[in-house]
């Protein structure tokens, strides 16, 4: 016998579209112009079916000719885009034009189930791009609605109204939680960026963190400012600030050090060619182990670093106790690197003294230290020699270079001017308006032509404190580049050109150089109450966000083996974990056995009156099939009893009385009583 595939209705097709179309518009977005618009391409096809009467594919030869022609050509541009290699953006690429061009396609239940199914897939593979809070209520929603679907064309419920199968499939999504939940804090985590595919795990972050990322050397469509080992003075006229979180700390005891000591030590530059300023190359360093020496306050504080693709480390100038959690090493200049890329969100402890003296005694690369590349900066090293020859000690001459900064008209600022020729030059006689950058290497450049060695070190200086939580996080607009000077006796020092032009900007931060508008609504205006309310709301969202980076999105084996602790188990590993999980699945199927068990042994008592009826009939081999209704089976009855006609007859019509029509106890005690003396002879 042939089945027949019916075509599922209109308006469960048009619930399909309005699912997929969610579901699919974060792909729209991370993905390039061509497959958005194809997308909406074949979904308007399938809708102006609908509206319009517009013939399908199927309709005609010509037709199916142009459905597979256009699938055929976006395979061809898929390959142009993305190669023959397999990741995560080409994949989700194809799964996303297979879910159009299958809507358009479908005819029969059989293409729209295959439909719902790719669409949990590319539910899926939306958290390649993004765990966010957002984006896991939004693919809520798109299961819900998927589920809605399915039950929509299952003969079972279609006959529920909406809200009845909306509240069906949310309900079967509450039912799975549990095992969720359990499965996700069991299931034995592993290292390494689970939403990812080899070729471009990393893919999501840079757009966040270029690899050729440089403070103020970037194009304005990127509008990131973030930190590389390289910076470059006056390549553009406007940097356009980042909010995007570099790393989050929790200070143990919320023992926090004052604003001017939050610098946040990452790469160490010493090259330079008169515009562009890099890392010394390893095998031109001489590597010794940097002698520090620490007074005063230290601080504990655990760091929440953002993937960022290199092996440096950020800390809190100057780290003393090296993190546990993964292997890191001091280079010879004081910088925190990792053994390995950071790839993930990385999750670290660490301990600082912001009061140090870094190798007194003496440094191997002084040298390098001194070093500035010939016929550049004229005036700069003229004017130098100038002050060198006016200062008794190096620190007399670095007061007046500091001096100079403050009282000769230089200006702090996120938008200066373009620099043309020498850079340095340029900045110090003419423009005066710049940011950390600008100051840093001109101050490096003046220590060097003095002949005092001089860096310059990158990193992030401040940050902001979120007072629900007491977690500080440091933003990519937080970057910021100070040097450091070699002076006998003292080693190197650090000396922040930044702060003599605007103590403000380390005191209070970069936030009060921002546009009007990005700490609050321009429409809040300066209604005190409206803007405290609204920095409040912000708090509570940023520190819900903190907890679910934290607990959900970071969640690896360490803050696994944590929470596991917490919950009382001993020294948790992957074994009595899965033997935990084993137990859980057996005692929910066990929950679920007993669940159905006691589900069909207290059914409705109509049915169960029914069923002794029929039993009683089944004696004398008058036996219900069952795709027999009950009218149908009283007739037949009937006819085998004919003595017993109204009796059946009688029966039968209370059953359906109380199952299709009215539930009372009435009907209900009329039926039992009539079953009760109901007892049939031949």
């Amino acid at each position: 016998m042939k089945t027949v595939d019916l075509s599922p209705p209109q308006a469960t097709i048009n619930a399909l579209i309005l699912a997929l179309s969610i579901a699919a518009i974060p792909h729209i977005i991370y993905q390039p112009i061509w497959v958005g618009m194809m997308f909406v391409v074949m979904i308007s096809w399938r809708l102006l079916h609908h509206w319009k009467g517009w013939p399908l594919p199927a309709a005609s030869r010509w037709l199916k000719v142009l459905h597979n022609g256009t699938a055929l050509l976006t395979i061809v541009m898929l390959i142009a885009q993305f190669g023959l290699t397999i990741g995560r953006d080409a994949g989700a690429a194809l799964l996303t034009m297979m879910l159009a061009f299958k809507v358009v396609e479908i005819r029969s239940l059989r293409d729209y189930y295959l439909s719902c199914f790719l669409g949990f897939f590319v539910v899926i593979t939306n958290f390649f791009y993004s765990q966010s809070v957002f984006m896991v209520m939004l693919m809520l929603v798109v299961v819900i609605g998927l589920g809605y679907c399915l039950l929509s064309v299952n003969s079972q419920v279609s006959a529920l109204n909406i809200k009845q199968r909306l509240w069906l499939s949310s309900k079967m999504v509450l039912q799975a939680t549990p095992m969720m939940l359990f499965l996700f804090v069991l299931f034995p985590r592993i290292s390494g960026p689970i939403w990812g595919l080899p070729q471009d795990a990393n893919a999501s972050q840079s757009a966040q963190m270029p690899d050729q990322l440089t403070l103020g050397d970037l194009p304005p469509s990127q509008g990131i400012s973030g930190i590389n080992d390289r910076i470059q003075m006056g390549k553009i006229s406007q940097l356009i600030q980042s909010d995007a979180i570099a790393f989050r700390v929790k200070f143990n005891n919320n023992d926090k050090p004052a604003a001017s000591e939050l610098y946040w030590r990452g790469p160490v530059l010493w090259k330079t060619n008169g515009t562009v300023w890099s890392p010394i190359e390893e095998k031109n360093i001489k590597s010794t182990k940097p002698n520090i020496q620490t007074s005063g306050s230290s601080y504990n504080y655990q760091m929440t670093l953002e993937p960022h693709n290199k092996k440096w480390l950020f800390a809190l100038d100057f780290p003393t106790k090296l993190p546990q959690s993964f292997q890191t090493h001091l280079t010879t200049d004081g910088q925190l690197n990792s053994n390995e890329a950071i790839k993930q969100r990385s999750q670290y402890s660490l301990t600082s003294s912001p009061s140090y003296t870094f190798n007194a005694a003496s440094d191997p690369n002084l040298n390098a230290a001194l070093q500035l590349p010939e016929n550049k900066h004229t005036k700069t090293r003229a004017l130098a020699e100038k002050w060198q020859q006016q200062s008794a000690t190096p620190q007399q001459y670095i007061d007046t270079v500091l001096d100079f900064f403050k009282n000769d008209g230089f200006v702090y600022s996120l938008s200066p001017p373009r620099l043309n020729g020498d850079t340095v030059d340029e900045f110090l006689f003419n423009t005066k308006e710049g940011f950390c950058e600008y100051y840093a290497a001109s101050f490096t450049v003046l220590m060097r032509a003095a002949g005092i060695p001089a860096r310059i070190v990158t990193g992030y200086q401040g940050g902001d404190i979120n007072p629900v939580d007491n977690i500080l996080t440091v933003r990519q607009r937080d970057a910021h580049a100070w040097s450091e000077v070699w002076l006998p006796k003292q080693g190197w020092v650090r000396v922040d050109p930044t702060a003599a032009v605007s103590h403000q900007r380390i005191e209070q931060g970069i936030g009060r150089f921002l546009p009007p508008g990005r700490q609050s609504p321009a429409m809040l205006g300066n209604n005190n109450q409206l803007v405290a309310a609204w920095n409040s709301l912000k708090n509570n969202w940023n520190a819900f966000n903190t907890a679910w980076d934290m607990w959900v999105v970071s969640f690896g084996p360490e803050r696994q083996l944590e929470l596991l602790s917490k919950l009382g188990m001993t020294n948790p590993n992957w074994k009595k974990m899965t033997l935990v999980l084993t137990i859980l699945f057996v005692l929910s199927g066990l929950i679920m056995t007993l669940s159905i068990w006691f589900k069909r042994s207290s059914s409705d008592p109509a049915v169960v009156l029914y069923q002794r009826f029929c039993k009683k009939l089944a004696r004398l081999g008058i036996k219900k099939a069952d795709y027999e209704g009950p009218q149908d089976f009283a007739q037949r009855a009937q006819v085998a009893l004919p003595e017993y006609q109204q009796q059946i007859d009688s029966i039968t019509t209370l059953f359906t009385t109380w199952r299709y029509r009215q539930q009372d106890e009435q009907t209900l005690s009329s039926l039992r009583e009539q079953i009760k003396t109901f007892k049939p002879r031949r």
